[in-house]
C-alpha cells in the first residue's frame, strides 16, 4: 500500500509480522480546516496510568498518528491519545529512515475518547494551522496502536507495519488521497 484513502476504514496489523488483526479500526477525514483521525479499539485490558498531557503515554495503551505535513520524512509530528484522553504531542527530527530526536511541545490538537464495553474509541482533531507547510498531495502519515497488557507485555499495531520493534520508520509512511 502506498497511499490511504480518506474516509475509508482500515484494520491495523501486527507491527513486526504484518499479520492481520481486527482489534483496531482507523480512518481519517479532512473537514474544512482540520484533519480528523478516528480509532475504534477492542481491548479487554486497558492499562493507562497517565493523567497529564505529554507524559510518556506510549508506555501504556495509546493510539498514535505520525504525520509529515509536506512529505519531508526528516520531520514529522507525533500525536498520541490514551484511552482516558491524555494527549502527547511532539516534533520528530529524523534521518528519514530510523528513530529521531523528539521535542515535546504543547498539544495543538483536541482529543475525545470514550470507553465502551470491550474497548474504547478515540477521535483526534488537528487544525491544519498547526501544520506549517501542509501540502495534501505530498503529506505522508502512518497510524498506530500500543496495547499494554496487565502482565507488562506491549503489543504494537500499525496501519502500514514497519516490520520491526519501532514505529519510528518514516520510510513506511503512506501518502493520503481523497
Amino acid at each position: 500500500m502506498s497511499a490511504i484513502r480518506e474516509n475509508t476504514v482500515y484494520l491495523l496489523k501486527e507491527n513486526v509480522t504484518g499479520a492481520e488483526n481486527g482489534e483496531c479500526r482507523f480512518r481519517f477525514v479532512r473537514e474544512g480546516e482540520n484533519l480528523r483521525f478516528f480509532f475504534d479499539v477492542d481491548d479487554d485490558e486497558i492499562v493507562s496510568p497517565f493523567a497529564a498531557d505529554n507524559e510518556n503515554i506510549y508506555e501504556g495503551d495509546a493510539v498514535e498518528v505520525f504525520l509529515s505535513p509536506d512529505g519531508d520524512l526528516t520531520f514529522y509530528k507525533e500525536l498520541e491519545v490514551s484511552p482516558y484522553g491524555v494527549r502527547f504531542y511532539g516534533n520528530i527530527r529524523s534521518d528519514g529512515v530510523k528513530n529521531g530526536a523528539l521535542e515535546k511541545i504543547p498539544p495543538a490538537f483536541r482529543a475525545k475518547t470514550a470507553l465502551r464495553e470491550g474497548g474504547w474509541r478515540a477521535e483526534i482533531e488537528l487544525p491544519l494551522s498547526a501544520l506549517i507547510g501542509f501540502a495534501p498531495d505530498k503529506a505522508r502519515m502512518n497510524a498506530f496502536r500500543l496495547d499494554k497488557r496487565a502482565n507488562g507485555d506491549q503489543r504494537l499495531y500499525a496501519l502500514n507495519p514497519t516490520l520491526c520493534g519501532s514505529f519510528h520508520r518514516p520510510a513506511f509512511f503512506l501518502g493520503i488521497s481523497r
